[in-house]
């Protein structure tokens, strides 16, 4: 079989002969292959600024909310204790602290909304009470007679938001003590 390929080959040259290739085939295949890869490769730059802007405009997006939020929040906040230093600056100056320091403390109590749910939603069934007194206090102050006692009742519901804060907090903690020392039990058995 090779034999007869071979002899076929040979008495057939001449006819393969003249069917060469061009001389410049080559260099037109490299020519369109090269352009090929660059049409690939913008090809593929733009879908990778398209992806980069849009993320971009994500990101950015994300950051205006949040900066109005929180312009809304100082504002707010700031409207509220100017209110309140007009009856008494200090007063004022105490209210903010605690309603700062609350904030700050609910968002310690949302960590553990996840791992304990039902307890959550105790703590924080509590914690809504409270504020709705203060917001009552809050909206009864413009129509007071005595502005300032109105004031101090405030205050002091938000010192008692504070202490039952830390309160659950401290609960949390015990909790999540017990759990670690079970656990360390149980990878010493």
């Amino acid at each position: 079989m090779k034999d007869r390929l071979e002899n076929f080959i040979r008495d057939n040259k001449k006819e393969f002969d003249q069917f060469d290739p061009p001389v410049a085939l080559w260099d037109k295949i490299e020519q369109q292959l090269d352009e090929k890869r660059m049409h690939s490769l913008i090809a593929g730059s733009k879908k990778e600024k398209v992806v980069r802007l849009s993320f971009l405009l994500k990101i950015v997006a994300t950051i205006v909310v949040i900066l109005c939020i929180g312009l809304w929040g100082y504002q707010y906040q700031k409207t509220e204790s100017a209110d309140l230093s007009n009856i008494d600056p200090q007063l004022a100056k105490q209210q903010v602290h605690y309603a700062s320091l609350i904030e700050f403390k609910r968002s310690e109590l949302k960590q553990i909304e996840k791992e304990e749910p039902q307890l959550y939603s105790e703590f924080s069934a509590e914690i809504r009470k409270m504020d709705v007194s203060y917001q009552k206090l809050k909206s009864d102050l413009p129509a007071s007679p005595n502005q300032e006692e109105t004031v101090r009742a405030m205050i002091r519901n938000l010192q008692i938001q504070t202490e039952l804060l830390n309160q659950q907090l401290s609960i949390i903690q015990q909790i999540n003590n017990v759990k670690k020392e079970q656990k360390h039990e149980t990878q010493q058995i």
